[in-house]
């Protein structure tokens, strides 16, 4: 969403002049002045932090690192020279000039995000105290503000200096179920910020402090334009009807009228006249022969570019700019013969969601580029991604991140920021929480990438199954209390805030649905599975552990060589190493990857070849994970890997490192996500093709393979067959004579459409095949979602 300041009159008149009559009078109306540059950062208890210049958006953290003040937290063990930052309390400080005021005209400041505890003083005067990392807030100053020179000054108080009494005071030992956070004591779950930031079991600690979003000096005369979402009420190949609703602050009176045009072509949608005391409006308009917004693979994944004009005694005043997609979603969950279903259907067809679930790009989030973004979400479509999941423990993103969601067809699961941990209801808390929930959900229900909200990541699942109850003495009216506050949180006031503000959409209470410690659970909506990792199976437990919805599962390894010189120089290139013990915050990490490296992979001289046979390894695991979900297209209907970046350099399960260099596996995920894909199934003496798809319509495929032998490069064998894929689902074929490969041997099977490349399967006569599902009838799981 864009917003426009009115005073570009020549920029605006030009853009609808061919669909106006005559060029409009264009009012200065709305003015925001961005308050960026000139701040200092200063700490009481730090003298060397007098008066250091700074700019907003920032961190405390990342301006004493550009200072030389405190070392690099992802160096070494620099980590725990870091943490005295986030236990002090630090003041933004802003001077600047106004030149002249308007008596006509109304100032508010906005803050776009405070992290986290801050009270807020215009010269001298409190106008704000914050609690809430995830909120924006907005602030009249015109009684306040004077001509001339004005103070803004932004004073943090520490997180556990803000939570310490609070936490003190509760009844039960809540605070211990944030796992994740290494603190002493623990706090994460009774602040609103983002959980990781406390720690993970792939990040470090970096509790950071500042001003994180952008701060504004807004101001209009007559009116503004607060809001605007727009709703497909109905959808037809013929027409679209969209509803709209437009949030208005009018201060004078006047003959206003709201408008609604397409912005490329300049077409005129809708107009309302206004009645004197409206300041919520609701309308509808049509648009003949609609194009949908569709998931990458499904086709484009179009937008309307739409601007809604206030006008005002014939004056425009105001404009708020959005590009909309139409599409419909459901979340089909349904009892069947193997449990209940999960899967969503967009614009009426059932989708194979493939993706991945996104972190935070930095620990210091102010350090990310939109650049970084598109970057990453770009080389998500071109895998052949159609999904992005936005993790609980993180942030809810910025426009320019959703922006490029909906541009590139990657549909969006949305966390609401909670994970894995048990969380108050008190009223304080949970005010707190509507507010934060109602904000985002309304600046963000306008996106057609976002097809589900999720109330958490793993709560409801931790609460039941981690032992919090044993470990932390949280028993009988505690254990009931804990669960209340859940069903408080999550099972009403969520869903309640999304049935007044975003009722189309759907949600779940919590990921994952199901267990994987139950087999009788495991076929009943999503799953995360961690047999591998935190149990005891093997890789093989991915070909046999399947659920309707793979949200989480995942193999760590370590990040390319010249990321790990990054944070450790050569005489640390050891697995037990100190810093690499620092950086590797898995109980059990390194000594994981070190035993299925040892099992899977090929043996390795020298530290940095294992970093490398750590991928290979990583790859292979996931790669069975994949085709083993897809190859139950029907019964599974999404495929979720743990997780696609980083947000330090450090051994993790991400895709992608983070200073954004692909791993083996994210290099070839492309073969694994595309829309047909081949695999080797069933018996090892006689192993059989397997032709994959999710392609959504019919297509005749060239496999084009070869065979040779990797000891000396000769080529065996090669040759050519076509396929019919009528439908999503698998085929199963006899290989040809001669493409089987033995030990020692490896071919490579092209599949094209059309001339094009789809995907390359690359079969080594080392691998097994995968084992294919033990139901009877399982060729038959399509029909499920038919």
């Amino acid at each position: 969403m864009k917003t426009r300041f009115l005073k570009w009159a020549g920029q605006l008149g030009l853009l609808f002049l061919s669909a106006l009559a005559a060029t409009p009078t264009m009012a200065q109306n709305y003015e925001r002045i961005a308050l960026d540059q000139n701040w200092q950062l200063r700490a009481q208890e730090f003298p060397e932090a007098h008066a250091i210049p700074t700019k907003v958006p920032g961190m405390v953290q990342e301006e004493l690192i550009r200072s030389g003040l405190l070392p690099d937290p992802y160096y070494g063990t620099n980590e725990d020279q870091a943490q005295w930052v986030g236990e002090r309390n630090w003041e933004y400080l802003l001077d600047w000039e106004v030149p002249t005021l308007d008596s006509n005209r109304t100032y508010q400041l906005d803050f776009r995000g405070l992290d986290t505890y801050a009270q807020v003083y215009l010269n001298d005067s409190l106008i704000l105290t914050a609690d809430n990392m995830f909120r924006s807030w907005q602030v009249p100053v015109t009684a306040l503000l004077r001509a001339g020179t004005n103070q803004l000054r932004v004073a943090f108080t520490a997180p556990l200096q803000a939570l310490r009494a609070e936490i003190e005071a509760f009844p039960y030992p809540l605070h211990k179920t944030s796992v994740n956070d290494t603190g002493e004591p623990r706090l994460a779950n009774f602040a609103r910020k983002a959980q990781f930031q406390f720690g993970w079991d792939w990040g470090l600690r970096l509790v950071t402090i500042g001003i994180w979003r952008p701060v504004f000096l807004e101001s209009w005369e007559h009116a503004c334009i607060e809001d605007v979402q727009y709703y497909t009420a109905s959808i037809t190949p013929e027409v679209a009807k969209v509803r709209v609703a437009v949030q208005l602050n009018r201060t004078t009176p006047g003959q206003y009228e709201l408008r609604v045009r397409g912005v490329e072509n300049g077409q005129f949608y809708a107009k309302r006249p206004l009645m004197a005391d409206e300041q919520v409006v609701n309308f509808d308009f049509t648009i003949d022969r609609p194009r949908r917004w569709w998931p990458n693979g499904h086709g484009e994944a179009y937008r309307y570019h739409l601007v809604c004009e206030l006008w005002r005694d014939g004056e425009l005043i105001a404009t708020h700019e959005r590009k909309i997609g139409l599409r419909t979603v459901e979340l089909v969950q349904q009892d069947d013969a193997y449990g209940i279903s999960f899967f969503f259907k967009i614009n009426g067809r059932a989708i194979f969601t493939k993706g991945a679930s996104y972190i935070p790009q930095d620990a210091v989030l102010t350090r990310i580029t939109p650049e970084q973004k598109t970057t990453l979400l770009q080389q998500c479509q071109a895998a052949h991604f159609n999904l992005v999941r936005v993790w609980g423990g993180g942030i809810y993103e910025d426009e320019h991140f959703y922006d490029q969601c909906d541009s590139l067809g990657l549909m969006v699961w949305q966390d609401f920021m909670f994970a894995c941990a048990a969380y108050p209801s008190f009223p304080a808390f949970a005010d707190n929480v509507v507010a934060e929930v109602r904000e985002n959900i309304r600046r963000l229900r306008n996106h057609p990438s976002i097809i589900q909200w999720c109330g958490n990541n793993e709560v409801f699942l931790a609460m039941k199954n981690w032992g919090w109850q044993l470990k932390y003495g949280i028993h009988g009216k505690n254990n009931d209390a804990m669960f209340q506050s859940y069903d408080d949180l999550f099972q009403n006031l969520i869903p309640g805030i999304l049935a007044e503000e975003d009722p189309d959409r759907p949600y779940s209470h919590t990921t994952p649905t199901s267990s994987w410690h139950k087999a009788a659970d495991m076929g009943r909506g999503s799953l995360h599975y961690w047999g591998v990792w935190h149990g005891p199976d093997d890789f093989s437990g991915y070909e046999t552990t399947v659920g309707r919805y793979m949200n989480e599962y995942g193999f760590q390894s370590f990040p390319d060589m010249e990321t790990i010189a990054s944070f450790a120089d050569s005489s640390e290139w050891s697995l037990d190493s100190p810093v690499m013990a620092h950086h590797q915050k898995s109980y059990i990490g390194n000594g994981l990857i070190g035993k299925f490296t040892k099992k899977y992979g090929q043996p390795a001289t020298n530290f940095p070849d294992f970093v490398y046979q750590s991928q290979m390894v990583q790859y292979e695991g996931i790669r069975r994970a994949i085709l083993s979900h897809r190859l139950r297209w029907g019964y599974c209907m999404g495929t979720t890997f743990w997780q696609l970046n980083d947000c330090w350099p450090a051994p993790s399960w991400s895709a992608i490192d983070y200073y954004g260099r692909p791993k083996v596996l994210f290099q070839e995920l492309a073969n694994l996500y595309a829309p047909i894909v081949a695999a080797a199934v069933g018996d090892a003496r006689s192993p059989e093709l397997a032709i994959i798809s999710d392609h959504p319509s019919a297509a005749e495929v060239m496999l084009r393979w070869e065979r040779v032998d990797t000891r000396n490069g000769t080529r065996m064998s090669s040759g050519e067959k076509k396929v019919v894929v009528l439908q999503p689902g698998t085929i199963l074929l006899e290989p040809p004579l001669g493409m089987v490969p033995a030990k020692g041997e490896f071919t490579t099977i092209r599949l094209e459409v059309q001339g094009e490349l789809l995907s390359i399967f690359k079969w080594s006569g080392q691998q097994e095949p995968l084992r294919l599902p033990q139901e009877a009838d399982w060729q038959r799981f399509p029909e499920l979602v038919r």
